[in-house]
């Protein structure tokens, strides 16, 4: 994580707002009315009849403990705020979505809504990345999920649209629907482990997740990193095709995580000085410096399965 907290510091992009020559071509609701019934993106079922609308992601995704508060935040000043532009173009911080780009993100947000297994009333059942990893949790001696994990689990829809604009910049001409469904952090959980059981706890967690069927598509270690210590893994749920992050961290380290979140989020802002970046970066390593290794953790082996790239 510290590899690619660096990379995405470095990129540096033009803020610039819709240009009048990039414009629809059509009200994006009229096109979507206009498609064939039956066509998964239609507004009709299949015997013509109009489907629900979709469940509003606000009232279920919120900002994990370590961000700041959603970009939709009315506390924050008018150009610190998420925008949607009335022909469907997306805004924030620097970032910008087309509205093809931003009705894609939207639809990968609510299939993260769907895998991790609320109802419309917010409630769990047996379905779903939540539930299975409550179950997980109750299965490992000494490691628990951090609190209030289902608050926490889905990923700040803007907060999605941002990491998806940064990764158009940052691979020009890719697919979009590659690089929307390459983003592994829609879904996300901590595993917190006792200090001196830690290494055994990541081999566990591993293990529990490859037992129900999830594939894992990424294990980064970073417990040698200056800037951020823990495991971060990337997984698949096979259903659906989600992608799902779960981060295995220490007491010790999930609190410099914290401590620290504040200061990456500024790092990776562009409207932040050099100097400043450098005071920042520079504080993320007195934090990171007085984390405790725990025994083993320096051995754990990264993992990437073949053809897997990006995010």
């Amino acid at each position: 994580m510290g590899q690619d907290r660096a990379a995405e510091q470095e990129q540096h992009r033009e803020a610039d707002g819709p240009s009048e020559a990039h414009r629809p071509e059509a009200d994006l609701s009229a096109r979507l009315e206009r498609l064939p019934v039956g066509h998964p993106s239609s507004p009709c079922r299949d015997d013509g009849s109009r489907k629900p609308p979709p469940p509003d992601l606000a009232d279920y995704e919120l900002p994990l403990p370590d961000e700041a508060g959603s970009p939709a935040d009315s506390d924050l000043s008018v150009t610190d705020q998420a925008r949607t532009s009335p022909d469907g173009f997306w805004y924030w911080k620097g970032d910008k979505l087309s509205s093809e780009q931003s009705l894609i993100a939207d639809r990968a947000t609510t299939r993260c809504l769907n895998a991790e297994g609320r109802d419309v009333n917010g409630d769990y059942g047996e379905h779903g990345l939540t539930p299975a990893m409550r179950r997980i949790e109750a299965r490992l001696d000494h490691g628990r999920l951090a609190e209030d994990t289902e608050k926490f689990a889905l990923k700040d829809p803007d907060r999605f649209k941002e990491k998806f604009a940064r990764l158009i910049g940052r691979y020009p001409g890719a697919d979009i629907r590659e690089l929307v469904d390459s983003i592994p952090d829609g879904i996300r959980y901590t595993l917190i482990f006792d200090f001196d059981y830690y290494t055994a706890g990541v081999a566990a967690g591993h293990a529990q997740l490859e037992s129900l069927g999830y594939e894992r598509i990424e294990t980064k270690p970073s417990w040698d990193s200056d800037q951020y210590k823990g495991v971060n893994s990337q997984w698949r749920e096979p259903a659906a095709g989600v992608r799902f992050e779960v981060q295995f961290h220490t007491e010790e380290s999930w609190d410099a995580k914290q401590k620290t979140h504040a200061a990456y989020e500024k790092i990776q802002d562009l409207r932040t000085s050099v100097d400043e970046v450098e005071r920042l970066r520079e504080y993320q390593r007195q934090v990171v410096a007085e984390v405790p290794i725990p025994p083993g953790a320096l051995e754990i082996e990264p993992y990437k399965k073949e053809g897997q790239a990006r995010a």
